[in-house]
């Protein structure tokens, strides 16, 4: 560190705080993403279970879109929390399961006729489809406020 030979106590300190604020901001950014992620895959599921064709397409487009420019966005940030780096391979994995399961379940589980029990079952698949995000999120958000 021979820039930084000169730096006094406080400046190291100010310096040591603006770095863990810069953590923290890209921290909860993060967890601001997956809980997004939540509510996008919450709201495409009960559209692509309930909805017409021309509104589950749409929902495929926006929920695809959103997913691509959340990652390129998070891509190009030059802060990395650790719990961030360690939670978010384990949080895909399981929304990629659950999302296959979901997909399971509506080509060849859900009922074609309405009534309460295809209503029941089909939010209760969008719920566990998209909850490994909120996992994520709420994971982070306490992690964020503890420090």
């Amino acid at each position: 560190m021979p820039e930084h030979d000169d730096l006094s106590a406080e400046a190291a300190l100010r310096e040591v705080d603006r770095a863990q604020g810069a953590v923290r901001k890209f921290s909860r950014r993060g967890a601001y993403f997956f809980l997004a992620m939540w509510l996008g895959a919450t709201g495409y599921w009960l559209a692509t279970l309930f909805g017409p064709a021309t509104v589950r397409n749409y929902a495929i487009l926006a929920i695809g879109a959103f997913t691509v420019a959340g990652f390129v966005y998070a891509s190009r940030q030059r802060v990395y929390d650790r719990l961030l780096s360690r939670l978010s391979p384990p949080v895909t994995w399981a929304f990629v399961g659950t999302t296959v399961i979901g997909a399971v379940y509506n080509m060849f589980l859900h009922p074609q006729e309405p009534g309460p029990l295809r209503t029941v079952a089909g939010v209760l698949v969008a719920l566990i489809a998209s909850a490994p995000l909120l996992y994520g999120a709420v994971r982070i958000f306490r992690s964020a406020d503890d420090r």
